[in-house]
């Protein structure tokens, strides 16, 4: 859900010393996945819970916050989409705890049966780490559904971030 100009600042802080060439095609690898948020043909379902921090945490210059911030709310729009916002005042809950991660879960075959195991992803500093255990993956959809109970229902998120992409826009 990131626009060009913030994934750009993104990529070039976490890949320091790395030219221009392949932060540009890291981007557009980055663009061209956006394509599965607006999929006609059996879209994937997206149930995105963000920490109230990224959203007031400066990532380039106002402008590229305020772009990203209104793309947040563009992207919540889509009948796919679920963006929720864990406030601040939620205090302590999993997402803190966890770190950033993501679920897999695959399309049931014509059984209705899984495919694939759910897969957790962890993006790393160091590395990635993909996790497909059920003992690993139901400890991460157990930390998610605790994320979610804080996070604010979807209309009090988008309010959330289109209040704060006002405040910058300032």
């Amino acid at each position: 859900m990131q626009t060009e100009d913030y994934a750009r600042t993104v990529i070039r802080a976490d890949k320091p010393g790395v030219d221009e060439a392949e932060i540009e095609r890291r981007v557009n690898v980055r663009m061209a996945r956006q394509t599965l948020l607006s999929r006609v043909t059996v879209p994937p379902v997206f149930d995105f819970v963000l920490n109230e921090a990224i959203l007031h945490r400066p990532i380039g210059d106002t402008v590229v916050m305020v772009r990203q911030l209104e793309r947040l709310v563009e992207a919540g729009a889509l009948p796919t989409v679920s963006i929720r916002v864990v406030p601040f005042a939620a205090g302590l809950h999993h997402g803190i705890l966890s770190g950033p991660f993501v679920i897999l879960r695959f399309p049931p075959n014509s059984n209705g049966q899984e495919t694939e195991p759910p897969t957790v992803y962890v993006d790393g500093f160091t590395g990635d780490l993909y996790l497909d255990k059920p003992r690993e993956s139901d400890r991460y959809h157990d930390a998610f559904t605790n994320i979610r109970e804080a996070a604010l229902d979807e209309g009090a998120s988008e309010e959330l971030i289109t209040r704060v992409t006002r405040e910058l826009g300032k």
